[in-house]
């Protein structure tokens, strides 16, 4: 990891947007990192940007796995995930064209897999340890592998029939736009891979990291519920996002809205105790800013000022991920 961030500040670092990192042992506070270029995948908008220093330069149709909305939570799903990832390498030619590796799955994705289940702590230990010491996760874990953005295009015919959302994972472009892209992208640039159709909690749950580690780096859920958090810088003000879930706990979601830090009193303060995205009898809404709208309107103004900021990959302070 520390060979990763010499890397990041030798040859990344730019005018623009925002992206903070941490590793396992380094807490959550700290500057920001700035990228020179950056990838947004919208998997909504089926859309591809590409941003040169905080300006847009180009934008693709793309295409998904053949689950297009889920998030990639285990090997075989036949979706494509969502998180901060980077491109790991690149080959010049592939199956599907050319094709950009990209880092999944990431700790925010192992952290996952580990509290649902879907990998077990030896696998989560491997991928942790991966992670940290060169930045390549193993193959063979129940999280699946080997993704990336290649070519064969958006429409990809099947005998007679034209299909759309076709590949096992991974995001695929029209050959030529691919051929921009590869062109385009230096090993490291990150990529930010969301869905802007889902809530609050939805859009935002794959760039929060675990609030709390046990000796060791594992996951601490006290009680079977594990804390998770992330903050954004947004046109309505630096936000703070703290998520909670656990089987017996189920979801919930706090939102702090500050104007500069979080020292200052909020502007806002947001709690929805089941992350429906809607505000009911039992969740709370404070703050200067809360008189301002209705509380469900209030409520998505912030998930479209997150999306806003997601669009130009603006993530401050998410967890290690490459």
């Amino acid at each position: 990891m520390i060979n990763f961030v010499k890397f990041f500040l030798g040859s990344q670092l730019g005018i623009g947007l925002f992206l903070c990192f941490s590793t396992v042992n380094v807490s959550s506070a700290g500057p920001s990192l700035t990228a020179k270029r950056i990838v947004i995948i919208n998997k909504a908008k089926k859309e591809l940007t590409l941003f040169r220093e905080g300006k847009e330069v180009a934008r693709f149709s793309a295409t998904f796995g053949i689950d297009p909305d889920s998030n990639k939570y285990k090997a075989f799903d036949a979706a494509t995930p969502e998180g901060l990832y980077f491109i790991t390498y690149k080959k010049p030619t592939s199956r599907f064209h050319r094709f950009l590796g990209i880092s999944y799955p990431n700790l925010t994705d192992a952290v996952r897999g580990l509290t649902q289940g879907v990998i077990s702590l030896k696998e989560y230990k491997r991928i942790a340890r991966a992670i940290q010491e060169s930045g390549w996760v193993p193959f063979q874990t129940g999280l699946g592998s080997g993704i990336g953005i290649h070519g064969g295009g958006v429409l990809r015919y099947f005998g007679n029939t034209k299909e759309r959302d076709w590949t096992w994972g991974c995001i695929a472009l029209n050959n030529k736009d691919l051929e921009k892209l590869f062109d385009f992208c230096k090993f490291g640039d990150p990529v930010v891979i969301f869905n802007s159709r889902r809530n609050l909690y939805g859009v935002i749950r794959p760039f929060a990291h675990m609030e709390a580690r046990k000796k060791g780096g594992t996951p601490d859920c006290p009680d079977g519920v594990c804390t998770y958090q992330v903050e954004i810088p947004t046109s309505l003000g630096r936000i703070t996002i703290t998520l909670k879930e656990g089987k017996a706990y189920g979801k919930s979601i706090k939102v702090r809205i500050y104007k500069d830090n979080a020292q200052e009193k909020p502007l806002l303060v947001l709690v929805d105790r089941n992350a429906d995205g809607y505000m009911s009898g039992l969740d709370s809404i404070s703050g200067l800013m809360a008189g301002e709208k209705a509380p469900d309107a209030t409520y998505e103004q912030l998930r479209e000022a997150v999306i806003s900021a997601l669009s130009k990959g603006r993530i401050l302070c998410t967890q290690w991920t490459r």
